[in-house]
């Protein structure tokens, strides 16, 4: 078997990378070295629209072809979450018995954090945080090269999403709430073992993914260094090891990026206002008081 059969499907910015390399050390658990190919819409939303995503079965399927024997064959793609609807007709199309993990953070904090990622690796962000939101779901219909993780205000709103899989696959959906995985992350990894029915192992969290806060000093900085240009392929040519080039990217990320500075109070209280509906829904959903997100 070969297909995956376990999907962390978001919320972006929530967690989901840290908790996709936790999980790749559980003996029983294989999780794809390419992280987030979003077979599952990548036809459905536009080719373009999400770099190094995978659109061709086979090829999608052969990122779980291990020679060991695994329980579980996973991948953590963030837009699932998003796009329910594509979303869950291809996994009945293409998967069986499949589990899915959804991590969800403060949709506020969760914008915030999303638009920051967004604004380091994506050339095509250019507005102040304040713009994107604004226009996030007009620009992501006008341009059919949008990235889904623009979305800033629609990723956040997490009801009729979450509402739609707990429908459609019930008891084999597993909610994390972000909040609870940072305060205690071996506990919430514990539940997910018992989620998928595998021994609890020693995981080592002490590794942190994706970590956010930073943000280039410059737009020709940011070009250059996420750019397939010159710089970078001399770099894979002088230092032929992965681990000695992730070491002196960080340095350089170091040297040349600089803090994000904080929300502005009165964008904070305006998403508050705009989320306060849908978590007051998600919180009877879930059975979960969430209402601490915007207080």
């Amino acid at each position: 078997m070969t297909k995956p059969n376990l999907l962390i499907i978001g919320a972006a910015k929530s967690g989901t990378t840290s908790l996709h390399n936790y999980l790749n050390q559980h003996p029983d658990i294989f999780m794809s070295a390419h992280k987030e190919p979003h077979f599952l819409i990548n036809n459905d939303i536009g080719v373009n629209r999400i770099p190094n995503g995978i659109y061709d079965y086979d090829e999608y399927i052969d990122l779980f072809k291990e020679k060991q024997d695994y329980k579980y064959r996973g991948e953590s793609s963030t837009m699932y979450l998003q796009f329910p609807d594509f979303t869950i007709k291809n996994i009945k199309k293409y998967l069986d018995n499949i589990k899915i993990i959804i991590m969800l953070r403060n949709p506020v904090e969760r914008a915030f954090s999303g638009y920051q990622h967004v604004k380091r690796y994506n050339r095509m962000e250019r507005l102040d945080f304040n713009q994107a939101i604004d226009e996030c779901e007009s620009r992501y219909r006008n341009n059919l090269n949008m990235t889904p993780a623009s979305r800033y205000i629609n990723i956040g709103l997490y009801y009729n999403m979450v509402r739609k899989f707990q429908l459609n696959f019930d008891k084999e959906i597993h909610v994390i709430i972000y909040d609870d995985f940072i305060n205690d992350t071996k506990k919430e990894l514990s539940k997910v073992f018992d989620f998928l029915d595998v021994d609890s192992v020693s995981i080592d969290v002490d590794k942190k993914y994706m970590v956010g806060g930073w943000q280039w000093k410059s737009g020709f900085l940011k070009s250059l260094l996420i750019k397939k240009t010159f710089l970078n392929h001399f770099i894979r040519l002088v230092f032929p090891f992965k681990r000695l080039r992730r070491f002196i990217r960080e340095k350089i990320i170091t040297l040349l990026s600089t803090e994000v500075k904080k929300m502005d109070d009165r964008t904070r209280v305006k998403l508050q206002n705009l989320y306060t509906g849908d978590i007051s829904k998600l919180s009877n959903l879930l059975d979960r008081d969430l209402n601490f997100w915007i207080k």
